[in-house]
């Protein structure tokens, strides 16, 4: 068998040839990106022969096809498609270009293609925030629409040039179908003459040499006199151009003959000028399909579930969850894979069928189609930096015409590698060495390994030897990477895991293919002491990797179990708080319209006192405030009673394990006393939760409120027993160090009792400070139905460090 041709499959600056593209599996990938090609030249540079068409010659160029895909993909994702299907105009356009004419069918392919053109500018044209790229290009496209208006208006959808498109053309078609007309009815005439019917061998008008005829008798020739235009293939019949209407289809002739003339003359215009925009219209139809080829790598980047590569110049490649482009997403086993960060060469070892070789076809294919322009099939944080060349050394070399064997064809392409190689330079290595004798092939692979490494080139290698597996532990610029089994079924689990060497496994692979149990036992005795060793050791610790993957998925299990169900407590906690703020909102909105009620109705007591003045209307009025005291003490009880209150906890004589309650309600159970941030950990239900110590303690025997506010005790200690009339009284208040809403209640109890006793003056003692205090009273004050006026009082009386109220004139 004859070697293939080792030529170059593409132009440098990227080397690569054509065997190892097709032992890769590129040209299968090339295949699929062109079934999602819509345009003839797209489809024409998905052509082995025209490769130079795919990758990109530097890496700013890598970024910008890679772009675009990003962007067609987002188009595609959008629902938009700027790229219809159009006819290949290629040839006629030359034919154009070089003066021939084109013929209807052909213009109106011409028109199409330019019109697959304005739809595309239309489209990126509107998409330009989603595709600024792709509409930049669509920019560059030319103007021919004039010529597809043109086409359009004198060629209809049938093919046929339009009687509209000339006077000419219109006049002859008209005296066409007016001189058809009476040919017809003239020969139906001479179907019914007496004198002709007889000698008819049908009773038919037929066309002939574009000349209408009466099929005549061969015997009766001469009974119908006129010019014969054919005959039958038994020469029974002969089709007769009756004498009387040979003139009136010369007329008809004639005017078809103008039709014909005046219709080549059209298309041969049209034809020119097709021909003088071909130039113009190819380049169009180049950037077309530049935006074609984008469009079908984001179609075919939708397909894959695949992601835009970061590109640097570092020679890394990283591949999170990377998938083989050809397999179905959900069909692949997705691995990470990682080349060029801290390392050089990657060896790959595990089971034969393991994955190995489709882990490092996968990785080759990503890099070239990164260079492509491509999405790979992988995760985000892809990055896949620029290389020049790619050095492949796959499959069966076999050369008989040669005279090579497998492993001399092998030798002989790692000798062009390895001279080949540099830092901008992606080796990959299918079972490196083999072939040979062990020992020397796994020393031979070692030194290739080494010089490749020296030349700065990334390598990933696939092996069973060893040797190699060994070299991470000896030079940093390896790494090891094991592709596992199932110690259990003998099965291929194709999970890459780096960092590790992998078991080979050929006794268990042979298990599971079937062979016989004996056969197995004599090779396990037949392995050498230190091999039999290293084998035992790596698979002993492939079972017990296995065995903690096992575990922690189940942890991982558990975890979200237990997050989901702390998750939904916390919801359920918020709601419950949610619901009780608002049922305290509601109790306070009430109680502090039965306070505000209240004082309201004590000023009117007072003001009737004022009024009325005697012992007979004092005790009425002490009646009034006995009663409206006992009805605001029922009302404070009530909510009292439904508020729940907390016992402060002795910390001191608390333990883990003991039951508290939750200011927001529920009860807990203690994990630990309170931390230096005075936050206190504990239990509800399954979710365990860090609370505030002044929210926690223990939950109350009776629904005994607390002690009141001083601003309260202070209002209850209002008595209406000694009411007074005094005319000169003042009284003070004295709020200062006290909080805002603190203060307010003071002021409010103070009011009512200087009230009660008549005042006529109050001085509120609030201080300067930050001046918070001060203009919290007086906005109470302007609210307050006992004050009559207010201001600052006298200096002397402690200026704007003290409010004067005026209770009454």
């Amino acid at each position: 068998m004859a070697a293939r041709p080792r030529a170059l499959y593409v132009s440098p600056p990227v080397r690569v040839d054509a065997r190892s593209l097709e032992m890769l599996e590129w040209p299968q990938l090339v295949e699929r990106l062109q079934a999602l090609v819509r345009t003839p030249g797209g489809r024409r540079r998905c052509e082995p022969d025209a490769a130079h068409a795919f990758f990109a010659s530097d890496d700013d160029g890598m970024r910008e096809a890679l772009a675009r895909t990003s962007e067609a993909r987002a188009l595609r994702d959008a629902g938009a498609t700027p790229v219809d299907e159009i006819p290949d105009v290629a040839p006629s356009l030359h034919r154009a270009e070089v003066g021939g004419a084109l013929v209807a069918r052909e213009l109106q392919d011409v028109a199409a293609a330019i019109e697959g053109v304005v739809h595309a500018q239309n489209v990126l044209a509107a998409q330009a925030a989603i595709a600024p790229r792709l509409a930049g290009l669509s920019a560059s496209l030319g103007e021919h629409r004039d010529l597809a208006q043109a086409v359009r208006s004198s060629i209809d959808a049938e093919g046929e040039v339009r009687s509209s498109a000339s006077s000419i053309l219109a006049e002859a078609r008209t005296e066409t179908r007016r001189l058809a007309g009476e040919l017809q009815r003239r020969l139906d005439a001479s179907l019914r003459d007496p004198a002709i019917s007889p000698h008819l061998s049908d009773h038919f008008v037929t066309v002939r040499n574009d000349r209408y005829v009466l099929p005549v008798r061969a015997d009766a020739r001469g009974h119908v006199p006129g010019i014969v235009h054919d005959a039958s293939a038994s020469g029974t019949t002969l089709f007769v151009e009756p004498q009387p209407v040979v003139d009136l289809n010369n007329r008809l002739r004639e005017a078809e003959l103008r039709i014909e003339r005046e219709t080549t003359r059209i298309l041969r215009e049209l034809s020119e000028r097709a021909g003088r925009e071909a130039p113009g219209l190819r380049v169009s139809l180049e950037v077309f399909e530049e935006i074609d080829l984008a469009c079908a790598r984001g179609a075919l980047s939708q397909q894959q579930r695949g992601v835009e590569p970061e590109v640097r110049d570092e020679g890394v490649v990283r591949l999170p969850q990377l998938r083989h482009p050809l397999l179905a997403p959900e069909a692949a086993v997705p691995n990470d894979l990682l080349l060029g960060e801290g390392f050089r060469v990657l060896v790959l070892s595990g089971p034969n069928a393991g994955g190995k070789t489709v882990a490092m076809k996968s990785l080759a294919l990503a890099v070239l189609a990164a260079r492509a322009g491509m999405h790979v099939a992988a995760d985000t944080s892809a990055r896949i930096d620029g290389f020049d060349a790619l050095l492949a050394d796959v499959g069966d070399a076999q050369s008989l015409r040669d005279n090579l064997s497998t492993f001399s064809a092998h030798l002989a392409n790692l000798a062009s590698i390895v001279e080949g190689a540099g830092p901008r330079t992606l080796v990959v290595l299918d079972e490196i060495g083999d072939g040979t004798d062990p020992g020397e092939g796994a020393a031979l692979a070692q030194a290739v390994l080494e010089a490749l490494a020296d030349a700065g080139a990334r390598v990933v290698a696939t092996t069973h030897y060893n040797l190699l597996k060994e070299m991470a532990a000896v030079d940093a610029r390896f790494e090891n990477g094991s592709f596992e089994f199932d110690p259990v079924t003998l099965a291929p689990t194709y999970r890459l895991r780096l960092g590790s060497p992998g078991v080979s496994s050929a006794t268990a692979v042979a298990a599971r293919m079937g062979l016989r149990r004996d056969v197995l036992e004599r090779a396990q005795a037949l392995l050498e002491r230190d091999d039999r060793r290293l084998e035992r050791m790596l698979s002993e610790l492939a079972e017990s990797r296995l065995a903690l993957e096992r575990e922690r998925q189940q942890a991982r299990l558990l975890r979200v179990e237990t997050e989901s169900e702390r998750d939904e407590m916390r919801r359920k906690l918020l709601k419950l708080q949610e619901r009780r703020d608002r049922i305290y909102g509601e109790m306070r909105h009430d109680l502090e319209a039965s306070f505000r009620s209240a004082h309201e109705e004590v000023a009117r007591v007072i003001r009737e006192l004022q009024r009325g003045g005697g012992a007979r209307a004092a005790a009425r009025a002490r009646e009034d405030l006995l009663a409206l005291e006992e009805k605001t003490r029922q009302d404070e009880q009530h909510a009292e009673v439904r508020e729940p209150r907390l016992e402060p906890v002795d910390w001191t004589r608390a333990s883990p394990g003991d039951p508290v309650a939750l200011q927001r309600g529920g009860t807990a159970e203690l994990l630990a006393l309170p931390d230096r941030r005075g936050r206190v950990a504990v239990r509800a239900g399954s979710a365990r939760l860090l609370v505030p110590v002044d929210q926690v303690g223990l939950a109350a025997a009776s629904p005994t409120a607390p002690a009141r506010s001083s601003a309260k005790r202070e209002a209850e200690r209002v008595r209406v027993d000694a009411v007074a009339t005094q005319d000169t009284a003042t009284t003070h208040c004295d709020l200062r160090g006290q909080r805002v809403d603190e203060a307010l209640d003071g002021l409010t109890a103070a009011l009512d009792r200087a009230a009660l006793t008549g005042a006529h003056r109050l001085l509120v003692i609030h201080g300067l400070g930050t001046g918070a205090l001060r203009k919290a009273v007086r906005e109470s004050l302007a609210r307050s139905p006992y004050a009559r006026r207010f201001g600052p009082a006298r200096a002397e009386d402690g200026g704007d460090g003290v409010t004067e109220v005026v209770l009454s004139e």
